[in-house]
């Protein structure tokens, strides 16, 4: 299907990531469509508190006040999700080079600022006082911290809110925030999704043996979607945010478009469990993305899978992709062989990744995934670097308790 070009097309001008990588988008571009390793190591507080993993992908990033160019009123209130968040959000206005005043800001994390939590809790345990609270607690604690200091910082008087839907939060962001453009209620946003190691949140998911203990002396084989040895995946410090606007918006002001966001679709799983996700809900959230828009099977050129590196997660979504496409194999790929996976940063990150994609005529392949999953052979990802001029792909998303998210993206 072609589509054709309309002024209320919700475009996307700008985009910025934080991750293992750092922050040059340059830079992290030529890991991802070279296929060059990404670093991952071994995470200190980790191996301090006895985790059974110790790996993670890890920003260096200066985010110091000094480097964000705020206030020290501004930062008190900021923990370090809304921090790595205004970082990518500078990346992204800079090269979008849109005004900030009336722009929509929906981003967040799937857990606020876990630090400002454990900081509540220890002083109350230790001095018995609730006076000995900082009052700048709750806009550190809240679930909207992160949409509402980058609305405050950028002095926006749009509307600005947080949705949270696990693994799939960045792209439910995303969806949202084109929502609101094809609706009229704004004309443009940053919307996207971060997340930050913590502790807290780490031992979570090392409790239930999500993650791959197994390569604690390996760190950078650690992430490694569709092999056959996968053990689980990496929790990867992320962030992505993306400027989204109309695009007859973007083209009077003669901003650089670099794809558009053609439609998407949601589910969820209904008869999975909480964390064993099913083909039924993967496979409902791509056909409404392709129905909704008048789009088929055959339209798709390209899928960024949700593939984490759990041995049921990466096929399962397989099987939604084959049953969706029949006979036909579509290529398709997992980022997170690169960064680890970023829970709430996950959709936004991936989104960029196949937009750059989309606008540059190439296809990001799956790495550390040989020898494949024996179900794979006969269906397999992308597995080297490839030149090839694209049209539309899905980048899906696939949280815990079964909810999914797939956004169809263009090529401007």
């Amino acid at each position: 299907m072609k589509f054709s070009n309309s002024p209320q097309d919700v475009v996307v001008t700008g985009a910025g990531i934080c991750c293992n990588m750092g922050d040059d988008s340059s830079e992290i571009r030529n890991h991802v469509r070279y296929a060059k390793q990404a670093p991952f190591e071994v995470w200190q507080p980790a191996v301090e508190y006895g985790a059974r993993c110790n790996v993670a992908g890890v920003y260096h990033g200066d985010v110091s006040d000094a480097a964000l160019g705020i206030t020290k009123k501004e930062a008190r209130f900021m923990g370090p999700p809304s921090r790595r968040a205004l970082r990518a959000a500078q990346i992204a206005l800079a090269e979008s080079k849109i005004e900030t005043r009336n722009l929509a800001v929906i981003v967040g994390s799937g857990t606020g600022d876990v630090g400002t939590h454990c900081e509540i809790h220890d002083k109350l345990m230790a001095t018995r006082k609730a006076t000995k609270i900082s009052p700048t607690s709750v806009p550190r604690l809240m679930s909207s911290t992160v949409s509402a200091n980058l609305s405050s910082i950028l002095k926006s008087v749009g509307p600005s809110f947080t949705a949270t839907a696990a693994c799939a939060g960045g792209a439910y962001n995303l969806l949202l925030a084109a929502q609101m453009i094809q609706s009229g209620h704004t004309r443009a946003a940053i919307a996207g999704g971060t997340e930050t190691l913590d502790m807290h949140f780490y031992a979570g998911f090392d409790a239930m043996r999500a993650f791959n203990s197994s390569d604690n002396d390996n760190p950078n084989r650690a992430s490694r979607p569709y092999a056959a040895d996968r053990k689980g995946f990496i929790l990867g410090e992320g962030t992505g945010i993306l400027v989204l606007e109309r695009r007859d918006d973007a083209e009077a002001r003669g901003a650089k478009i670099h794809g558009v966001i053609r439609g998407f679709g949601m589910s969820s799983d209904g008869t999975g469990s909480m964390v064993a996700p099913t083909a039924e809900g993967a496979y409902a959230a791509m056909s409404q993305a392709l129905s909704t828009t008048g789009c088929s099977p055959d339209d798709i050129d390209y899928i960024n899978t949700h593939g984490t590196s759990t041995p049921l997660g990466d096929v399962t979504e397989v099987r939604a992709i084959r049953k969706l496409f029949g006979d036909r194999h579509v290529t398709y790929s997992s980022t997170k062989g690169y960064t680890g996976h970023s829970v709430s940063g996950a959709g936004a990150i991936e989104a960029i990744f196949t937009l750059w994609m989309l606008n540059e005529g190439w296809i990001a392949p799956v790495i550390r995934a040989t020898p494949l999953d024996s179900e794979l052979e006969d269906y397999p990802p992308l597995l080297e670097p490839t030149d090839r001029k694209i049209s539309l792909a899905l980048s899906n998303s696939l949280g815990f308790g079964g909810t999914n998210v797939s956004l169809l993206l263009g090529a401007n």
